[in-house]
């Protein structure tokens, strides 16, 4: 049994309409990545920055579903975007949500993206800046509904938000470019529902 895309952008929808961050530990896995220069788009965008080139493979935003979709059994998902456009779906760990996972063969689904717009926009972002902006989140799991963790990864190091603690403005580029690249993925396919215990 899969779920439908329909009920995966709505869950995705619901979350970016409504809300937060990770207690997980960071780790940098953009040592070494060439960059180019971009410049200013946004009302919360760095005067000057860098973007790493979609040609170089690095981890550009891991985002990961918890909540009410742990309800039957491990039916979260936890999606790696690489900065190429290529992404991995897992099933979501609880015990590290936004853990990347070692072994990309546990991957449920697979695919390629473009994903340049969300690199540009993650790049252009002053993510504290934009923190001090947004508005409080809800938490939808609490409610069986899905909240979602996600790390961006910026030429500063990682950024963890989620949408419990944070409300997320799909008016904001970043997150407007993060919507239509889950979108994406929503269209390569679903993860099939395993009942808990078998």
């Amino acid at each position: 049994m899969k779920r439908s895309p329909a009920l995966v952008i709505l869950a995705i929808s619901l979350a970016l309409a409504s809300c937060g961050g990770s207690e997980s530990d960071t780790v940098d896995l953009t040592a070494g990545v060439d960059a180019a220069p971009t410049t200013v788009v946004d009302a919360f965008v760095v005067a000057s920055t860098t973007i790493p080139p979609v040609s170089a493979a690095g981890p550009l935003v891991v985002i990961a579903e918890t909540g009410g979709c742990f309800m039957m059994g491990p039916n979260c998902s936890t999606t790696v975007v690489m900065s190429d456009g290529s992404f991995l779906v897992f099933r979501t760990d609880p015990a590290d949500v936004l853990a990347v996972p070692a072994d990309p063969t546990q991957a449920e689904l697979s695919g390629q993206l473009d994903v340049q717009d969300l690199a540009d926009a993650i790049a252009d972002t002053d993510f504290d800046a934009l923190i001090a902006q947004l508005g409080a989140g809800t938490c939808n799991g609490c409610v069986d509904g899905i909240d979602l963790y996600i790390r961006f990864y910026t030429d500063s190091g990682a950024v963890d938000l989620d949408s419990q603690q944070y409300g997320f403005d799909s008016a904001v580029e970043v997150f407007r470019s993060l919507e239509l690249v889950q979108m994406g993925i929503g269209e390569s396919g679903d993860l099939e529902i395993m009942q808990r215990g078998g």
